[in-house]
């Protein structure tokens, strides 16, 4: 992780890394298991024709019992990458003066000088 990383040897980016960029892959991933599960479960519960649709998930996963395990699964997830998640916007805007959150409300992110004129020179 980034964060573990000595000062100095930071990976200095105005966008996300590689390991945010794969755990917001793996989030999106989660967000369809947790959508498919849910509408599995509420399928035997259901007179609806939606969820109906998914009356077929609990016989892939096997029943309802390991469905509510993915379910469940797929919550705490969200829980733990919402956590995660707030901290190191918060780590990278004030601790390392990144502007992560500053960005989002102003639209503006400021980086040193030092800091870009060294990005210039590596992708030359």
């Amino acid at each position: 992780m980034d964060i573990l990383q000595l000062k100095g040897r930071e990976h200095m980016a105005v966008g996300h890394n590689a390991l945010a960029g794969f755990i917001y892959f793996l989030t999106f991933i989660a967000f369809m298991v947790q959508v498919i599960t849910g509408f599995g479960l509420y399928a035997a519960t259901s007179e609806w024709w939606f969820p109906q649709l998914f009356a077929w998930v609990p016989g892939v996963f096997g029943g309802d019992a390991p469905l509510r395990h993915f379910h469940h699964a797929a919550m705490w997830f969200f829980i733990l990458f919402a956590v995660v998640h707030v901290y190191l916007v918060f780590y990278h805007d004030y601790v390392e003066g990144r502007g992560e959150i500053s960005s989002m409300g102003g639209g503006w992110k400021f980086i040193e000088e030092k800091a870009v004129e060294e990005l210039k020179t590596h992708h030359k």
